[in-house]
């Protein structure tokens, strides 16, 4: 009996025409509700909105008002925010600077500051992997006026943002990983550490770790010691909240692959000015002061014309590509706090936020309607109806920005979150989509290219389901339905 209720609901709910428009050939409908039965199991809550952007008329409409977690999803708004009200050419700008004068002799009577701008590209990810590239520029520039002595601090001006750094949202017991990242108006290499586990035959002595970079800034606790068995291969790695110190524990297989870690930090603008001292004084300049955050009696005391030394130049289209792409939280968290920054005038998340909703108003929708808490998607918080990303889809899709935000979406088969997903010629490529995941909510939206021509806005949210493996099945199966017969 339960099985007849689901099957007659998904029936009406997805043969009724919408009010106004020309109802689609059943027979899409009867597929689509098929692909649900196949894969979703009774507790999962499911809602399809596909729109044709040639004719800009609804496909489908399935609980497509309903509202859903949207896990990464979120970067869409986030994402296409961004390119509404910055636009692909701007600039974020991080500078090194010296306050104070430069002697004869090659001393630096004051502080070198390096001014943040909330830029998350300050890594590796653009230099060949080589996580110093940037610092190394930066020392070399130092170099090159004559400085070999400086006498003050080390200063990290993260001014540009508040210093809130993770968002209440989260949860709690994760804060250490990669994808919980902290925000700071200064960041760097994402605001991790790297730690790799390097294989070796020592059985039962502790495993050989690199850390990189390899800085003060972090303590490393390493009990993780080598097994020859390969059924024990299991390790963990902690950092204690509020702290650096992080923990390593459990059993490495000596025959395992190296193995790379990434673990955030606490306190992340001084991460970087701890290791740039530290990178100073192995470079041959001595370091008289210390590394600190910038505070309101530097704000007063600054020279009028402090020393430019060094800059470093990104843009929002590179880290948008980076923040849908490579799905990274710290990157739509940057750019949620760039926004408030620059068009609220504060950098913090609740101004960030108020900008998507301001977009959101654009594309029709009241801030009641919806739930936002931060720009990645890793609250559990967030809720979006299936209709309002396609509506910002469409949006997007004949947006002068619209080709960017579209090829910065992971791609069926190719790369990112779709790269082992519909990957059979008949599809690789025809998908450029948003993937997503948290505990509890599946997301899969974006554009498909049809075989007849058309284009087509989709979302595909799915909660509260038991099968991860099975949500994803039926997101595949759906777009490659509507890719053959739309």
């Amino acid at each position: 009996m339960r099985n007849c209720i689901i099957f007659i609901a998904l029936f009406i709910c997805l043969t009724l025409p919408v009010k106004g428009i020309k109802a689609k050939p059943t027979h899409i409908n009867d597929q689509i509700r098929n692909i649900l039965q196949k894969y979703l199991l009774k507790n999962a809550h499911c809602g399809i909105s596909v729109v044709s952007l040639k004719t800009n008329t609804p496909v489908v409409n399935y609980q497509s008002n309903d509202l859903f977690m949207v896990a990464s999803n979120m970067k869409l708004a986030t994402t296409a925010t961004a390119l509404e009200y910055l636009g692909t050419d701007f600039e974020y700008n991080t500078s090194v600077e010296a306050d104070g004068n430069i002697t004869g002799d090659g001393t630096l009577e004051g502080n070198i500051i390096i001014r943040g701008s909330g830029d998350p590209n300050l890594s590796g990810r653009f230099y060949n992997g080589n996580i110093l590239t940037i610092p190394n520029a930066w020392l070399q520039a130092i170099k090159n006026l004559g400085i070999q002595k400086i006498t003050g601090d080390i200063v990290a001006d993260d001014s540009i943002f508040d210093r809130n750094y993770i968002n209440d949202a989260w949860p709690k017991n994760q804060l250490h990983e990669w994808y919980c990242a902290p925000t700071s108006g200064l960041s760097f290499n994402d605001n991790c550490i790297d730690i790799i586990f390097v294989p070796r035959n020592n059985v039962n002595k502790k495993v050989a770790l690199l850390i990189v970079p390899n800085t003060s800034f972090v303590t490393i606790y390493n009990e993780c010691i080598y097994t020859s068995e390969e059924k024990q291969h299991a390790y963990s790695i902690y950092r204690k909240p509020g702290t650096n110190d992080i923990y390593v524990k459990g059993k490495f297989w000596t025959n395992a692959s190296q193995k790379r870690e990434w673990v955030s930090v606490h306190n992340p603008s001084l991460y970087l000015v701890t290791l740039f001292k530290e990178m100073l004084e192995n470079g041959g300049i001595s370091v008289f002061g210390t590394v600190r955050l910038i505070n309101e009696n530097d704000r007063k005391s600054y020279s009028n014309k402090p020393i430019k030394i060094a800059k470093t130049i990104s843009t929002m289209e590179q880290s948008i590509h980076i923040t849908n792409k490579r799905s990274q939280n710290f990157y739509a968290e940057q750019i949620i706090k760039t926004l408030g920054a620059h068009i609220k005038g504060c950098g913090n998340t609740e101004n960030g936020l108020q900008v998507i909703s301001a977009f959101m108003k654009k594309l029709g929708f009241d801030s009641e309607e919806y739930k936002i808490r931060d720009g990645s998607g890793l609250s559990k918080e967030n809720k979006l109806s299936p209709n309002m990303i396609t509506t910002l889809l469409s949006y997007m899709n004949t947006h002068k920005h619209g080709k960017m935000f579209c090829d910065s979406l992971p791609i069926s088969g190719i790369d990112g979150g779709l790269h082992r997903r519909m990957a059979s010629p008949q599809y690789k490529g025809k998908i450029h989509a948003k993937t997503g995941y948290i505990a509890g909510a599946s997301a899969l939206s974006g554009y498909i290219d049809t075989s007849k021509g058309d284009r087509l806005a989709f979302s595909i949210l799915i909660n509260n389901f038991k099968s991860l493996r099975d949500a994803k099945k039926a997101q595949d199966e759906i777009c490659q339905f509507l890719a053959d017969n739309l």
